[in-house]
C-alpha cells in the first residue's frame, strides 16, 4: 500500500509542477523537494531492509524514532522512579550529595509506600539510646590474637577492575572517616586502597588476584607478604 502512495504522490507531484508552470514559473522551486524525496524512495524500494523496501522514505521514520527512543522514554515517559539500574530520584540524590547540596525533600516521598515490598522505618515514639559497642561486631573468637570491632555497615565488595581508581580512594576516606572497613572484592589489594588508611579487608577467597600461584591456587607466602 505504501510502495503505491508513493508512487502516486511523486506522479501527481511532478504533473502538478508542469502544469502549474505555466502559470505560476516559480513552481519549479519545489522540485528541490520533490527530485530528493522521489530519488530516496526508489533507492528504498531496492533496500535490503524489509521497511524501506514496503514503506518507501516513510519508512525512514521508523529508524529515527528508535535511535531517539531511549531520551524519548526519559523525558517524556518514565517518571522519577522509572530507569535502571539508577532512577532519576536516586541520580538527583547522588548528584546533590556530591554537591554538598541539600539532599531531603521538605513534603515526603514520592514513592508509595503502602506497596507491597517497599521498607521503610517509622520513627520511634519513645526512642531509645544506642550504646556504642552496639555499633560494632568483634570478629574473632577467644584465641584470636587480633580481634577486629566491624562496624555493621561496610563498603562491600566492589573489584578494582570494574571501578576507577579515584572510585576506590574515594571509599577509602570514607571508610576512614566512618569508621568501617572496605571490601576489595576479586580485584585484589591496590595502592588505592592504602592510600587514606581507611580499615580494608582483602578477599583473597576466590584467589583471582594477588595471592595465588601461577596455576591458580592459594599463595601463602605472597598473601603473608
Amino acid at each position: 500500500m505504501s510502495r503505491k502512495l508513493f508512487a502516486c504522490i511523486s506522479i501527481i507531484s511532478l504533473i502538478a509542477v508542469i502544469l502549474l508552470y505555466f502559470i505560476w514559473p516559480p513552481v519549479l522551486h519545489f522540485l528541490w523537494l520533490i527530485i530528493p524525496y522521489i530519488a530516496i524512495g526508489l533507492h528504498d524500494m531496492s533496500s535490503t531492509h524489509n521497511i524501506l523496501r514496503n514503506y518507501p522514505v516513510i519508512g525512514h521514520l521508523r529508524y529515527m524514532f528508535e535511535f531517539i527512543s531511549p531520551e524519548i522514554k526519559q523525558y517524556f515517559i518514565e517518571d522519577n522512579q522509572s530507569g535502571r539500574p539508577y532512577n532519576r530520584e536516586m541520580r538527583s540524590l547522588i548528584y546533590q550529595r556530591s554537591k554538598g547540596a541539600v539532599d531531603t525533600l521538605p513534603f515526603g516521598t514520592q514513592q508509595n509506600i503502602s506497596n507491597i515490598g517497599y521498607e521503610l522505618a517509622y520513627h520511634s515514639l519513645s526512642p531509645k539510646i544506642v550504646p556504642e559497642n552496639a555499633t560494632q561486631l568483634i570478629v574473632g573468637g577467644p584465641d584470636c590474637q587480633k580481634p577486629y570491632k566491624a562496624s555493621r555497615l561496610n563498603i562491600s565488595a566492589m573489584s578494582f577492575g570494574a571501578i576507577s581508581s579515584h572510585a576506590v580512594e574515594a571509599m577509602n576516606l570514607g571508610a576512614k572517616m566512618g569508621n568501617f572497613f572496605q571490601n576489595t572484592g576479586e580485584g585484589g589489594l591496590t595502592e588505592h586502597h592504602l592510600k587514606h588508611g581507611g580499615d580494608v579487608v582483602w578477599q583473597v577467597a576466590t584467589g583471582y588476584f594477588g595471592c595465588r600461584t601461577r596455576s591458580g591456587d592459594f599463595d601463602p607466602k605472597e598473601f603473608q607478604r
